[in-house]
């Protein structure tokens, strides 16, 4: 089955994320991308890699369990180790238009992380 630009965005979001190549991680978001999770609501994709640039300080692995690809969807389940907090399993939904990723929802227990800051 021949993979979507959805999945092949988000696969390029987390390699480029744990690799911390944010210029190509930049490369695949929209000028205007919007991201929500339970630390941070943003909108632009440079204080978006800023974001990531943050958590990448602290993360030491990320876990992929499963992706849900649906049209211009892509839903990614997955464990997210940090240096501060405890494993917390995380779902990243991210949405594709005009081959960019345009919006970032992330929800999970933040309690540990937040804790940390």
């Amino acid at each position: 089955m021949k993979a979507t630009t959805a999945e092949k965005l988000a696969a390029t979001y987390f390699e480029s994320w744990l690799e911390r190549d944010f210029g190509r991680l930049r490369a695949v978001l929209a000028d205007d991308v919007e991201f929500a999770g339970p630390l941070a609501s943003i909108r632009g994709a440079d204080e978006c890699v800023r974001g990531l640039e943050g958590l990448a300080r602290i993360t030491t692995g990320i876990d992929i369990q499963k992706v849900f690809v649906d049209g211009n969807d892509s839903l990614t389940w997955y464990d997210l180790s940090t240096s501060v907090a405890e494993t917390v399993p995380v779902a990243n939904w991210i949405h594709v238009e005009d081959d960019r990723i345009t919006r970032i929802r992330v929800a999970f227990d933040a309690r540990g992380l937040a804790a940390a800051q």
